[in-house]
C-alpha cells in the first residue's frame, strides 16, 4: 500500500494510529461519564406512590406535579394494581413538599388553556411525613381526597347535564314561556308608545319637572300623621273593647247578609234593566244631533244666564224683576199708571 503523506508533516501510520484510538477512548469516556451522570442524576428526589381508583385524562408517565402552582415533581410510571386500581409512581422534590404529608388531597387539573393535565397536590388535615417509597392510600374511604378537574371530565359533565336538562319537559316550558311573554307585548308596545308621546311633547326638562313636584310630597308627613291618628281612633272605639261581640255579630251581618244581598240586588237590576240600557244610545244620540254645535250652544246659554241675572237683581225681599215696558199705545193701562211714574 502506498505511503501517503503530507509535505511538511512529521506523521507516520503507527502515530496516526494511535492518536485515533486515543480520541475514541476520549469519546468513550465522556459517554459513559454522561450516562452515568443522567443516571444518578435520575436517581434524585422522593419516590412516592399514589394508589387510586381513577386516573385523570391525559395523565401519563412525564405529567409534571405541581404544589401551590410550583413544580415540584413528575409522574415517572403508571402501572395497574389489584382490583381495577392503579399505581401512579412520583418523584418529587423533597425541599418543595411544604406542609405536605401521606393526608394529602390529588387533584387531575388542567394546566393550560389547551388541556394539558396535571397533578395538582393539596395539603391535607395533617398525617405522617413522607418517606421514600411510601404508599398513599387513595381507594375506598379515601377516594374522596382525588377530584378529576380535567378537561376530559369537564365535557362530560356538561354533556351530562346536558342530556339532563335539555328534555322535551325543558322545551315545553321554554315554549310555554315563549307565549306568555307574547300575551305582553301589547302592554310593552303601549308603554313605548306611551313613553315616545311623552318624549315628542315634553315642554319641561325633568329635572324642573322633578324640582316642582318635590313641593308636592311636603304634606307626606302630615298624611302619614293624620293615618296614623286615624287608626288609633279606630283602635280606640269603645264597642271593640266593651262589647266586641256585638261588633263581631254586625261585622258578620255586614259581610254575610248585606254585601252579598247587595250583590244579589245589582246583579238583578243588571238583567233586568239590561234592555233600558239599550234605549239610551238612541236617545243620546238625538240628543247629540239637537246641538250640533256645542261650543256655540254653551255661549248661548252662558248670555242668556248673565242676562236673566242682570234682568233680577237681589233684593232684601229676594229677586226681582227688572223690567221697563213702554204702555203708550195702551191707553187702558197707561192712564191709571200716570200717577206712578209716567206711561212707561
Amino acid at each position: 500500500m502506498p505511503n501517503y503523506g503530507l509535505p511538511g508533516v512529521a506523521a507516520n501510520k503507527n502515530r496516526a494510529r494511535t492518536v485515533g484510538l486515543i480520541l475514541v477512548a476520549l469519546i468513550l469516556v465522556i459517554a459513559l461519564a454522561t450516562s452515568l451522570y443522567r443516571s444518578l442524576r435520575s436517581e434524585e428526589g422522593l419516590r412516592v406512590a399514589l394508589h387510586t381508583e381513577l386516573i385523570g385524562d391525559g395523565v401519563t408517565e412525564g405529567t409534571q406535579v405541581r404544589l401551590d402552582g410550583v413544580l415540584v415533581g413528575e409522574v415517572t410510571e403508571i402501572a395497574p394494581a389489584a382490583r381495577g386500581t392503579q399505581r401512579i409512581s412520583l418523584r418529587l422534590d423533597e425541599s418543595r413538599l411544604h406542609g405536605i404529608d401521606d393526608s394529602m388531597l390529588v387533584d387531575y387539573a388542567p394546566a393550560n388553556l389547551f388541556g394539558i393535565s396535571e397533578l395538582a397536590l393539596k395539603r391535607g388535615p395533617g398525617g405522617a411525613p413522607l418517606r421514600e417509597n411510601a404508599v398513599i392510600d387513595l381507594t375506598g374511604p379515601n377516594s374522596g381526597n382525588v377530584y378529576d378537574a380535567t378537561m376530559g371530565s369537564i365535557l362530560r359533565s356538561l354533556s351530562q347535564v346536558g342530556e339532563s336538562a335539555f328534555s322535551p319537559r325543558l322545551a315545553t316550558v321554554i315554549a310555554q314561556l315563549s307565549a306568555d311573554f307574547k300575551s305582553f307585548t301589547p302592554l310593552v308596545q303601549a308603554l313605548i308608545t306611551v313613553a315616545q308621546t311623552i318624549a315628542d311633547n315634553q315642554t319641561m326638562p325633568a329635572n324642573e319637572l322633578l324640582g316642582r313636584l318635590g313641593p308636592a310630597f311636603d304634606g307626606g308627613g302630615d298624611f302619614a300623621g293624620a293615618t296614623i291618628e286615624v287608626l288609633d281612633q279606630l283602635h280606640d272605639i269603645r264597642i271593640l273593647h266593651t262589647d266586641r261581640d256585638r261588633f263581631d255579630v254586625g261585622v258578620a251581618v255586614l259581610t254575610g247578609s248585606i254585601l252579598p244581598g247587595l250583590s244579589t240586588t245589582v246583579s238583578a237590576a243588571g238583567d233586568e234593566l239590561a234592555e233600558a240600557t239599550d234605549m239610551l244610545a238612541p236617545l243620546l244620540a238625538v240628543l247629540a244631533q239637537m246641538v250640533p254645535r256645542p261650543q256655540q250652544s254653551a255661549d248661548d246659554l252662558r248670555t242668556l244666564l248673565e242676562r236673566l241675572g242682570r234682568a233680577m237683581p237681589n233684593t232684601p225681599e229676594g229677586p226681582v224683576l227688572n223690567l221697563e215696558v213702554d204702555l203708550r199705545g195702551v191707553p187702558g193701562i197707561a192712564v191709571p199708571l200716570l200717577g206712578q211714574g209716567g206711561a212707561r
